[in-house]
């Protein structure tokens, strides 16, 4: 079941791949959905919030339009919690040791699609349970999760 709760905030400079992506996450029971066209609207948004924006789902292309590194503005941002970014270029792959991982950072190649989507959100949605470890000799990725991994998943930290 989505949490409700979720800030998510769309940027992208062309409008129908806002509604394509508005449209999935609404199919997925996502509601808070904040989308942006430029740059400077994605900044004032997020300067300006009063809580954290739980997922940014942007084109990397918007930012560096205005001459910005998309993902170090969602690295050095606390007002950003996790970013799923796109570009129609290539893949860029950070490499973060597993115990320093907080916030998911993905760079895909294209827009994502639905199924893309809905295993991205079902790592960002997923309920933590503290001090729950996994049972001796599971691998430690599963479902969504795996799915991810041919993604060239991109991780960070984030200190507090």
């Amino acid at each position: 079941m989505p949490d409700k709760s979720l800030r998510i905030l769309l940027a992208d400079a062309h409008p129908m791949q806002l509604l394509q992506l508005e449209k999935m996450l609404n199919g997925m029971g996502y509601f808070r959905i904040a989308p942006v066209q430029s740059f400077d609207d994605l900044q004032h948004l997020v300067h300006n919030a009063l809580q954290p924006f739980n997922l940014l789902i942007g084109n990397i292309d918007l930012a560096s339009h205005a001459g910005v590194d998309l993902e170090r503005f969602c690295r050095v941002n606390v007002q950003i919690q996790h970013a799923l970014l796109y570009e129609s270029q290539h893949l860029k792959i950070p490499a973060v040791p597993p115990g320093q991982r907080q916030a998911l950072n993905i760079s895909l190649p294209r827009v994502p699609d639905d199924e893309t989507l809905q295993a991205f959100m079902a790592l960002v949605d997923t309920p933590r349970v503290i001090g729950q470890l996994r049972p001796p000799g599971k691998p430690g990725l599963r479902g969504p999760a795996k799915r991810l991994q041919n993604l060239g998943q991109t991780v960070f930290s984030r200190s507090s």
